[in-house]
């Protein structure tokens, strides 16, 4: 059955600096719900992700890619160019955090009316300069702090990405017959299925720091009752696979993630964070145990081991963080 009749794309394609992932679920015979995932490494600087200038190069070699990640039937090369296939599918796309500009606003009132919304937090995103909106596509999340009352007011996950460097992943995909249906981010959608395999009960009583370790770059979210803080994200330009080789790096990344709960504590003095989740890819055993003893943060890492006990996924799923995060853009 064509995946159109779902409301929710079946397929999740994963951008990273160096590697592709490709997952997808389908329902067995007797109903249960499998998933599946593979990985292709990539040539250094075929994705070089940045919030402003285009992220590809190399575009018939990354469709090539693609095409045999995802085992495309009935594409074709023709002129030198992907063709598309002749039943495309739709998919969600996977971004790098460092390619889209994300930031926590809060509001004590907002119009109900969406338009009226995004408007006012465009004006709000120009007034503080974080970042620029010529030609950029603003996606925004409302919060509403109901354990505060009626006072609480409302705290805006908010992500603008230039129309230019969108269009150039879109453009690709739509080349080998794949329809970006839904475009998130890496680090978002691994801690919402982090979210779905921790306790459930205890998640809306948690504050937490999330240190998403991914694509050359560290994000940092600290989540109060359910919804977003403060979020930041670093670009480290280096590899960031294994920290237990680089020692020097660690340090950089404690640093970061105590300069950002010193400026998370700052805006929100009653604020108290004892606990860490950890993504990263390697063994995060150092990390975890410095942040214990120097930020005094009882840590615990998300990994491929969170979801098998689920039984989600094939025995013979390729095990890396990088399909990980596709698997997490899967419904």
């Amino acid at each position: 059955m064509w995946d159109w009749w779902s409301s929710r794309p079946q397929y999740c394609l994963k951008f990273g600096t160096n590697s592709l992932a490709w997952a997808e679920s389908e329902r067995g015979w007797r109903g249960q719900r499998r998933r599946r995932c593979a990985m292709s490494s990539l040539p250094n600087e075929m994705i070089s992700p940045s919030p402003m200038d285009l992220n590809l190069s190399n575009l018939s070699g990354l469709a090539d890619h693609i095409l045999n990640l995802t085992n495309s039937k009935g594409a074709a090369r023709e002129a030198g160019r992907a063709a598309r296939s002749v039943v495309p599918r739709r998919i969600t796309v996977l971004l790098p955090d460092s390619t889209v500009r994300t930031t926590v606003l809060h509001f004590e009132q907002l119009p109900t009316q969406r338009e009226e919304r995004e408007n006012l937090i465009r004006w709000r995103l120009g007034q503080e300069q974080l970042f620029s909106l010529n030609g950029a596509k603003i996606v925004f999340q409302v919060f509403r702090d109901h354990a505060r009352g009626l006072s609480g007011g409302y705290t805006v996950l908010t992500s603008a990405i230039q129309d230019s460097v969108l269009q150039q992943y879109e453009s690709l995909c739509e080349s080998v017959g794949l329809i970006p249906y839904d475009v998130g981010m890496t680090s978002l959608k691994l801690l919402n299925l982090w979210k779905r395999v921790s306790d459930q009960s205890q998640w809306s009583r948690r504050t937490i720091l999330w240190v998403n370790l991914f694509d050359r770059a560290l994000t940092i979210i600290v989540c109060q009752r359910g919804f977003p803080l403060f979020y930041r994200c670093k670009l480290l330009g280096e590899d960031v696979s294994d920290l237990r080789s680089k020692p020097e790096l660690l340090e950089r990344v404690l640093e970061e993630c105590s300069a950002s709960l010193e400026v998370c504590r700052q805006r929100h003095p009653s604020l108290t964070v004892d606990q860490a989740v950890i993504c990263a890819e390697g063994e995060v055993s150092t990390f975890q145990e410095q942040m214990e003893d120097e930020l005094q943060l009882s840590a615990e890492q998300l990994h491929w081991k969170s979801v098998e006990t689920l039984g989600w996924v094939e025995k013979d799923n390729h095990r890396a963080m990088t399909s990980l995060a596709a698997l997490a853009g899967l419904p």
